[in-house]
């Protein structure tokens, strides 16, 4: 299986390589157009690759289930634990998680599904593939998980530890990659439902829920009503989350005197919230990655840059196959997630 995959790996970089051969040659001596090799065939091997992956990943489950019922070893052996049990693996290790529920607790795990890597405290998704980019632990938190790992992994047991909250959406299920996040901003009581059984986790966030969620994380504080904004009026359940952030310098308007309060808000936008916030707070905010590994590092606006680069740096934006993705519109679990991570980050501050 690593033999199939090590060698479509190797078709997609050569590909790669005689794309740019071809743009670089004059047009009488390529032999296959530049469009169709960028184009179509391109994305036909990728799929082509993805399909290899998808049914490689479903071979090797079977065949470590039926192995495990045998008593007899295989690469990906089947593992369990329970509510507490750390697993821990060394640099290079990997694991299909099959079942239950487990978070980060040190060290880079790597989400080779998503193709990124998971923050201190987030949790594993069902079905998901993940390697271990250094060592690394993770603690159990259901009554009971299984996995496939491949690798050297260990596992000791713990005390047990909370268990993941019973939520009450009914299209929040255990599992996600963000039910872990949402369950801290429900417990938190950062986010409410769209409605009592609904988290509408798709939805995307707009501008006057954002500045109510941070207002909430900061405990709330006293802020008496300002026509800072002339679309904000008083008494609206925006109004002082919005008016405190504001005032506070934590967010500025789209225009002077407008804030624009249900615009969606975009991830680089969130990015420069927190950052403002997290300075007003007096945390440290000098962590920085380079951007310049993500393929639309230049999408990202002059008044974003420094932002994007310390949430990234601090673990808090990821990105999503290789792409940043800076102006698209932020949905709620996503939000969830930033925020979670922040409050991460800044209990480490």
């Amino acid at each position: 299986m690593k033999k199939k995959l090590l060698t479509a790996a190797l078709a997609l970089v050569l590909l790669s390589a005689g794309v740019a051969a071809a743009f670089s040659a004059s047009q009488s001596e390529t032999l296959v157009s530049v469009s169709y090799l960028s184009g179509a065939f391109w994305n036909d091997l990728k799929a082509t690759v993805k399909q290899e992956v998808d049914r490689d990943t479903s071979f090797i489950l079977n065949e470590a289930a039926a192995q495990a019922g045998q008593g007899s070893g295989s690469a990906f052996s089947a593992q369990n634990g329970v509510n507490g049990d750390r697993v821990s693996g060394i640099t290079g290790s990997g694991m299909i998680w099959t079942s239950g529920s487990a978070s980060v607790q040190s060290g880079a795990l790597v989400d080779a599904t998503t193709g990124t890597e998971l923050a201190v405290g987030n949790g594993l998704t069902a079905g998901h593939r993940y390697l271990a980019g250094s060592d690394v632990v993770l603690v159990v938190s259901s009554s009971s998980a299984q996995w496939m790992g491949e690798g050297q992994w260990t596992l000791t047991h713990g005390d047990p530890v909370q268990p993941p909250a019973s939520l009450p959406f009914t299209d929040v299920v255990q599992g996600a990659w963000y039910y872990e996040d949402v369950a801290f901003v429900y417990q938190n009581e950062l986010f409410n439902g769209d409605s009592p059984t609904r988290f509408a986790p798709d939805d995307r966030m707009q501008r006057c829920m954002m500045t109510t969620v941070l207002h909430r994380l900061a405990g709330k504080p006293a802020a008496g009503y300002s026509a800072l904004f002339r679309d904000i009026p008083d008494g609206q359940w925006y109004t002082q989350g919005t008016i405190w952030a504001g005032t506070l310098g934590v967010v500025s308007g789209v225009e002077p005197g407008r804030f624009d309060p249900f615009a969606n808000v975009t991830r680089q936008e969130i990015a420069v919230i927190l950052h403002r916030y997290a300075e007003k707070m007096g945390y440290d905010v000098s962590a920085s990655a380079s951007l310049a590994g993500f393929r639309d590092a230049g999408a990202v606006a002059s008044w974003g840059t420094k932002a994007m680069s310390w949430a990234v740096g601090a673990g808090i934006l990821n990105g999503s196959s290789g792409a940043l993705l800076p102006n698209g519109d932020a949905t709620r679990a996503e939000v969830a997630a930033m925020l979670h991570r922040f409050a991460s980050w800044s209990q480490r501050q």
